[in-house]
């Protein structure tokens, strides 16, 4: 299996730099960065078509930044054409570093389920939290 992470400029390289220092290297995480030079180049389709491609049959889960996003938008035209693709938004790192250790052992639907909600458990205020914590005790 092959996780492919697009976004506006520099995050996606930045995410997977920082899913490797924490992770250690991922041979099946690439990352492309779309507009990185202010431009308006659409290069990083092609090459994120083509690493598709070479993966043929095996699943391939591409992650983008945001929903409706020029990047997103472009990414929802691969489905169609490859059925081996699952194409998820929302980029951020607790969903990335779950995508490699449990995705990558368990190559499941409901493993790939599981990384989303740990992506969303990852959006906290910890405003509210320290809140909470002065009624309730510790907070870590």
């Amino acid at each position: 299996m092959k996780i492919i992470l697009v976004s506006h400029g520099k995050l996606a390289k930045g995410m997977k730099d920082t899913v490797e220092m924490i992770a250690g290297k991922q041979d099946n995480l690439e990352a492309f960065e779309a507009y990185g030079s202010g431009s308006e180049d659409e290069g990083f389709i092609t090459e994120v078509k083509q690493s598709v491609a070479a993966s043929k049959e095996d699943k391939v889960i591409v992650v983008t930044d945001v929903l409706g996003g020029s990047v997103n938008n472009e990414m929802i035209q691969l489905l169609k054409d490859h059925h081996n693709l699952t194409l998820l938004t929302g980029m951020n790192l607790p969903l990335i570093i779950t995508l490699v250790t449990t995705v990558n052992a368990q190559d499941s639907e409901d493993a790939i389920l599981e990384a989303i909600a740990e992506g969303q458990k990852g959006v906290l205020s910890v405003n509210k939290l320290m809140s909470e914590d002065d009624d309730e005790g510790d907070l870590l």
